[in-house]
């Protein structure tokens, strides 16, 4: 009944002065009397409710600190029922191993595992420390001007890492990065550069024994040393990769190709006495480090025990320094009945053309997949087609399921590669300039095809030509490719995965309406669709919509092109995985070999 009165009571409009409220009214002196004494009841009443209002407050403050106290005594006692906690510890480690980098080895950094999983809580701490498999790989770095303190701090801790492996077989990648100017003001050593060297050398030293995955990047003339301070077996080496650091970082050596009588190329073979203490490798990588020729035989190896085999740098920079003469190349393989797997470099000399008849053929029946490069050692080498026929005539690979190849000059095709099983290959990466017609020709030949990656170089100008002028992948190869009612029977039906790389920097031959029905038209099957160019392309925007739509809908796809970032910072943990970009574009486009570019890209799609 009280809030009832109240609720009518306080109506403005049923005040004596409602026809004046909200108005510019002056109210007279007799008015403002009257106002004075109808206020002094509202006003008793504000007080009377704000002092009600602080009451209730304090109550409800009360109930609300306690209603915390509750909760947080709950989620206390919940915390411990938690299903995180129910794990064994067994299972924890196995899901931390999930938690490796997969395609390289663990970094020293806190931001990654393992030692991420060291700072959450002392439980999982303990159990990533009692985890053997969480610390059995190890990238180190070593900067040319750490300090003696650092250097000794980096020693110690390789050494807990390793320890904390166990028994396990370890996998190391070691990688130096070469001295070159003044070190900085800032830099307090006694040691010299070699010195430093050696304390890591030392380090692992006692962990050799262990060793089964090898990789060591270090300055030609420092591979001595490893020698010299690692005079054991490495009886679990299974799989060992070596380079030059100068080649890595740009630093090449003077003095004429593949002279063995330099002090400086007879340097670059002394990783040898390594491969002598290694009774079971498997896979061995010598590919960015200068041999002299006829070198690669001497290697002490059990060539019939290798399984894998590269002689080829990643690099699209690859010199002559790091190709082989055909005739050593056939030896080699003669060798190695066991390959499953080969990337070799070949150097092509004018007017040396390679007769194995005498021999006869080549049979590797186990070799799954061959990446193979072609340099000639003259750009106006007219023989380089028939050196190439020559090279695959003789080589018999049946169980071949991936074939990659790449040379500046245009190959030949048909009974000229008559050794590759292309009707069986599922994987095709061909990195040569061509005619768009001799491109048909090559996808016409793999039916089974499921990968195919190109490397778009360009088409010829003319028969004699070896500069490319305009763009060989154009939208007739995509409508050969793309089911339809016109086109019942494309070509590779099987084809999941599509990549190529434009590098020229003319404009594409592409239109977005071609690529739009490509992928509408092998959405079914197509998993990944990647289209790298050297700058950005002028697509239409409505097709651009369609395919970032479709994208959406789960198909991994890029349309991109190059961009060019500044310089990193020094010494990071992750220093020699990787070869870090210059803060210039590369000079020619061709010179971009991966699918991000060496220089990341920019997206269009």
């Amino acid at each position: 009944m009280t809030t009832s009165f109240e609720s009518s009571f306080w109506n403005s409009m049923r005040s004596p002065f409602a026809s004046i409220i909200g108005t510019n009214h002056a109210p007279s002196t007799d008015e403002m009397l009257r106002l004075k004494a109808l206020l002094a009841v509202p006003r008793t009443e504000l007080n009377r409710l704000e002092l009600e209002i602080a009451r209730t407050q304090l109550v409800l403050d009360g109930l609300l600190r306690q209603k915390e106290k509750i909760k947080s005594y709950i989620k206390a006692h919940q915390a411990l029922m938690s299903s995180i906690r129910q794990i064994p510890s067994e299972t924890l480690a196995d899901i931390f191993v999930w938690c490796l980098p997969a395609d390289r080895n663990a970094v020293r950094s806190l931001k990654e595992a393992p030692l991420l999983l060291t700072t959450i809580c002392r439980n999982w701490r303990q159990v990533a420390l009692d985890t053997p498999r969480l610390w059995n790989s190890l990238h180190i770095f070593l900067p040319p001007y750490l300090s003696d303190i650092a250097v000794s701090k980096r020693a110690i801790g390789v050494k807990t890492w390793l320890q904390r492996s166990g028994s396990l077989p370890l996998s190391i990648s070691f990688h130096v990065k070469p001295l070159s100017g003044a070190p900085p003001t800032t830099t307090t050593t006694t040691m010299d550069f070699s010195d430093r060297l050696k304390l890591l050398i030392r380090t692992l030293v006692p962990f050799g024994h262990r060793f089964g995955n090898l990789f060591l990047s270090l300055p030609s003339t420092e591979l001595g040393a490893f020698n010299d301070l690692s005079m054991c077996q490495f009886p679990m080496l299974q799989s060992f990769r070596v380079r030059d650091a100068n080649v890595f970082y740009g630093f090449y050596p003077r003095g004429p190709w593949n002279d063995g009588t330099s002090s400086e190329n007879a340097s670059r073979v002394l990783f040898a006495p390594l491969l002598t203490q290694t009774p079971a490798l498997k896979r061995l990588e010598v590919a960015e480090i200068s041999v002299r020729d006829g070198g690669h035989l001497t290697l002490p190896l059990n060539w019939g025990l290798l399984t894998d085999l590269n002689l080829q740098s990643d690099d699209s920079n690859t010199d002559l320094r790091h190709g082989l003469r055909v005739t050593e190349a056939f030896d080699i393989l003669r060798k190695t009945s066991s390959l499953q797997n080969l990337q070799i470099c070949i150097v092509l000399m004018p007017d040396h053309l390679f007769d194995s008849t005498s021999s006869g053929m080549i049979h590797l029946p186990h070799l799954g997949s061959i990446r193979i490069k072609f340099l000639p050692f003259q750009l106006d080498d007219h023989t380089v087609p028939a050196q190439v026929s020559s090279v695959f005539q003789y080589i018999s690979p049946p169980s071949l399921k991936l074939f990659s190849v790449a040379c500046h000059h245009p190959l030949p095709m048909g009974s000229a590669l008559s050794g590759i099983p292309f009707h069986t290959l599922e994987t095709l990466e061909i990195a040569t300039r061509m005619t768009s017609e001799t491109l048909t020709g090559w996808l016409s030949c793999v039916p089974e095809l499921t990968s195919f990656k190109f490397k778009d170089l360009g088409c010829p100008a003319g028969a004699e030509s070896l500069f490319a002028f305009t763009n060989t992948f154009c939208d007739s190869h995509l409508l050969a490719l793309t089911p339809s009612h016109d086109n019942p029977s494309p070509l590779c039906p099987k084809l999941t995965t599509f990549r190529m790389i434009n590098h020229l920097p003319a404009e594409t031959r592409i239109s977005s309406s071609a690529l739009l029905g490509f992928v509408l038209g092998r959405a079914p099957t197509l998993k990944t669709f990647d289209l790298f160019f050297d700058r950005d392309q002028l697509f239409a925007e409505n097709d651009l919509i369609e395919l970032r739509k479709l994208k959406r809908n789960g198909l991994q796809m890029r349309l991109h092109y190059a961009k060019y970032p500044l310089h990193a910072e020094e010494d990071l943990p992750s220093d020699g995985l990787h070869p870090r970009p210059n803060s210039q574009p590369p000079i020619m486009a061709h010179r971009i070999s991966d699918m991000d570019g060496a220089f990341g890209t920019n997206r269009i799609v």
